[in-house]
């Protein structure tokens, strides 16, 4: 099956989705802080991963799962399923976030895949075995 949301729609997705995720990140962060910690949050860092990614995974799993759209893509006007049009998977949506990061962490390379696909597919959507479809 082939894919028929353009690369330039899918960034459009993902920057409303990481301005999304921010917010959501920063408010939790917020209000953990309020409610468990008087003065100081010891040790910053490991704080900082423990609230950021259960958060970002939660936001996209949920979303991709329950929904087959995150806010950003329902902007775009796209989603996101199974090559058998089913709902995607919690393990799918795992595998799908996890090669996302390695798509960007190696220049972008795993998005501009999706250039030279013949089913117009991004590196992160054949590993998971996922599709983005236009509503």
């Amino acid at each position: 099956m082939k894919s028929d949301v353009s690369l330039l729609r899918r960034l459009g997705a993902i920057s409303y989705d990481i301005f999304l995720t921010f917010s959501l990140v920063f408010f939790v962060t917020g209000v953990v802080i309020i409610v468990f910690f008087k003065e100081e949050v010891p040790n910053g860092d490991t704080f900082f991963y423990v609230i950021t990614i259960p958060m970002t995974y939660l936001y996209f799993a949920w979303s991709w799962v329950k929904g087959r759209q995150t806010l950003g893509m329902k902007a775009w006007k796209f989603q996101i399923k199974q090559i058998n049009s089913n709902n995607i998977t919690h393990k799918q949506a795992f595998i799908r976030l996890i090669s996302v990061i390695f798509s960007f962490a190696f220049f972008g390379l795993g998005f501009l895949y999706q250039l030279l696909d013949k089913d117009n597919r991004a590196i992160h959507d054949k590993i998971s075995n996922t599709i983005l479809i236009k509503n």
